[in-house]
This record gives structure tokens, sequence and C-alpha cells, in this order.
């Protein structure tokens, strides 16, 4: 998809987490997670994230990651999606982020990843952890 459908998704994330929860009738349950494993690709030009969440079967949902790090005196961040069709099931996602051309590229080590899981227009998920990344 195109950066600027996907910088509309970054800056609609907000305003989902400023509207509140969805009403109780209207999620079967919710959950968000970062699957340890998390793999530097390309020689540090990116990293595929593993991602499990939960969201209303039949609805599509986004899996959304920004992986932040600190190389050096230097930022390594990037930030992609995949949509899927929820299942009602916890669901396992693969996301390739890209590291941004302004910044500098991942390395092994520790790094903050913040995922969220987005469907039904305003039904959301999301969790933020210190992941390491390896080879």
């Amino acid at each position: 998809m195109s950066r600027s459908r996907f910088l509309i998704l970054l800056l609609g994330v907000p305003l989902l987490l400023l509207t509140g929860p969805a009403p109780a009738s209207a999620a079967t349950g919710s959950s968000m997670d970062i699957v340890d494993s998390v793999t530097l690709v390309a020689k540090g030009a990116g990293v595929q994230v593993e991602v499990t969440g939960t969201c209303d079967a039949g609805e599509s949902g986004v899996f959304g990651v920004t992986v932040t790090q600190a190389v050096g005196s230097r930022i390594a961040q990037g930030s992609d999606y995949v949509v899927v069709t929820c299942t009602g099931e916890q669901q396992q996602a693969a996301v390739l982020v890209v590291a941004d051309v302004d910044g500098t590229s991942f390395h092994v080590g520790d790094a903050l990843v913040s995922a969220s899981l987005i469907w039904a227009c305003c039904s959301n998920s999301s969790t933020q952890e210190v992941v390491r990344i390896r080879r």
C-alpha cells in the first residue's frame, strides 16, 4: 500500500484511542501480543516482526507495527502493517518493517516495538514491548 495511505492510518490511530473503547456488545474480546521473534533481514534494511491478535470474526483487521532502535547516536525506525480478515480466534501475522531512509539500519540488539490491531472502524488493541532483534 502507498505511504500516504499508511500515513493516514498512523494519524488515525490517535483519534481511535481518543474516542474510547467500543461498546461491549461490539467486540467478542480482543488481544494483541508481540511474539518474541524479531528477525533482522537484508543486512539491517528491515526486521520481520511476528504479532498475534484476536478481533471480531468477519471484520477486516490491520496489524500495525513500529520498531524503534537506538544505534549509537542515531535512531533506526520503521513502520508497516498487514491487513487480515478476522476469524474471531487468535491469528498470527508477520509484518516486514523497513528502516526509514532518513535514519540508520537496524542492528542485532534491543528495540522498542509498538504494535496495534485495529478493526471494525473503531475497535483496537495495542501493546509496546522491548524486544531483542536477532539474526
